[in-house]
């Protein structure tokens, strides 16, 4: 019988195991769980947060026996007009669609908004998920940004500098180098990644961003990775994360 209280520095909740497994993110574990599809050395449990040993115990899931998944790390190249969530409830296209059904559960570092393209990182490891979308990690993720006028000098001289947006949220310095003849493409990186924070922050200068492109995060970048496409990580990319 899975134990409610840890007992060893091996074990985890049954939801986080179902993670580690590939087979599904924390809350969707937390589902299946709850609706008795998960037996754990034969006997059915629907507490999400009771504690088990994935080396010791066998877990299964409708019937089949879960083991490890190999690891997975994808850099994708994220169309415009796509969300990046597993479904979407207004029947919006999602980047699932871009991708072979016979892949393991896999889920995306972070997020890119629906009318933002480029890299997006995916894979079915937690750690290395968490480590990149850590706050205190300070990866840098450079954009290529195309706005409605050119940008003044002065309003980029102050786009550098730390910000405080309307609605209070801090920013840390940006750092912004023009990219057209006309003043109305420029490149930003940022180690941070606040929800629409580049939109945000132009906005505040008095500025729409026009069109939006993730072009790196970390030493991961774009290339010539087209639209819709998708690559591994090499081992020397994973490495950079430390």
């Amino acid at each position: 019988m899975p134990s409610r209280t840890r007992h060893s520095r091996g074990q985890v909740t049954l939801a986080r195991a179902l993670s580690k497994l590939g087979v599904a993110s924390r809350s969707q574990a937390a589902d299946l769980i709850h609706s008795g599809k998960v037996v754990v050395d034969g006997v059915r449990v629907r507490d999400p947060n009771v504690w088990v040993d994935l080396k010791k115990e066998t877990i299964t899931l409708a019937g089949k026996t879960l083991r490890r998944e190999e690891k997975i790390y994808l850099a994708f190249n994220k169309p415009a007009g796509v969300v990046t969530t597993r479904s979407d409830e207004r029947g919006r296209a999602t980047i699932y669609r871009f991708l072979p059904k016979e892949l393991p559960w896999i889920f995306p570092v972070g997020r890119l908004d629906k009318e933002t393209s480029g890299l997006l990182l995916l894979t079915n490891d937690t750690r290395f998920g968490e480590r990149i979308t850590n706050p205190d990690s300070h990866i840098a993720k450079t954009y290529l940004v195309q706005l409605d006028k050119p940008l003044a000098p002065a309003d980029a001289h102050a786009l550098q500098q730390p910000m405080v947006l309307d609605d209070g949220t801090p920013l840390r310095p940006a750092r912004i180098t023009s990219s057209s003849d006309d003043g109305r493409c420029c490149t930003v990186t940022i180690d941070e990644g606040k929800n629409r924070q580049i939109r945000r922050m132009f906005a505040r200068a008095g500025y729409a961003v026009v069109a939006l492109k993730r072009l790196s995060i970390g030493a991961v970048v774009l290339g010539s990775l087209k639209e819709g496409e998708y690559r591994p990580l090499t081992m020397k990319e994973r490495a950079t994360f430390g």
